[in-house]
């Protein structure tokens, strides 16, 4: 299942990635990893997880998504040399337990690879939209659910393996938290990542941009 979704110009890019990278990889590795507490769930010690050889092609894949996230939904193709993966890292969250509200800084795209047949991957809120009323509503946060993305626009999750092997792409300044799940049977297990440029960045008749003339 590939599909973007449009969350009043707030894209969520998720791409099935069985068949494009070796999940075994990751799930042999799982075992060796070192964790450390996070706000409310665990979080491994090793913050530069794909940037060890053995997962140079799944390190690489991901970035490659991370292109065509940008160039077919901000149609950005031409502002920019390139882009690289900065950081990645492993997460767990048990039942009963949540993944804080939170943002990534000094990031252009963000993403998370789920690992399991897990109903608790849908439990993920994207920061979406709401519009303003002049002089009546006060600007404010408002979040949506990949379980409330899935089912508004037809997509059988549970008939995806509630996104196992799935990647999710969105922009790091979208905040974003993991709703406590308190029926939940087995733990939650992701790798996210962030990116940044690489190159030159800019358009091309802006003088303020980076690119040569």
């Amino acid at each position: 299942m590939n599909t973007m979704f449009n969350i009043s110009q707030r894209f969520v890019y998720l791409k099935d990635m069985t068949g494009v990278i070796d999940f075994d990889k990751i799930n042999d590795k799982w075992p060796s990893l070192v964790w450390t507490k996070n706000v409310d769930n665990q979080v491994t010690v090793d913050k530069f997880l794909f940037d060890s050889p053995e997962f140079a092609d799944i390190k690489q894949a991901c970035v490659d998504e991370c292109k065509t996230y940008l160039n077919n939904s901000l149609n950005i193709a031409d502002y920019y040399t390139d882009l690289k993966m900065t950081n990645s890292w492993g997460n767990v969250t048990f039942p009963g337990e949540q993944h804080h509200e939170h943002m990534h800084p000094f990031s252009v795209v963000s993403g998370v690879l789920y690992l399991d047949n897990n109903p608790s991957n849908l439990k993920l809120y994207v920061e979406s939209s709401l519009p303003e009323v002049p002089h009546f509503i006060t600007r404010k946060k408002t979040f949506v659910s990949l379980e409330s993305l899935c089912r508004d626009t037809g997509v059988d999750a549970a008939g995806n393996l509630n996104l196992k092997n799935h990647l999710v792409l969105f922009l790091s300044n979208f905040h974003h938290w993991v709703e406590r799940d308190e029926n939940g049977v087995l733990p939650r297990r992701s790798i996210a990542f962030n990116t940044y440029w690489q190159g030159k960045t800019g358009q091309k008749d802006d003088y303020l941009g980076s690119f040569d003339y």
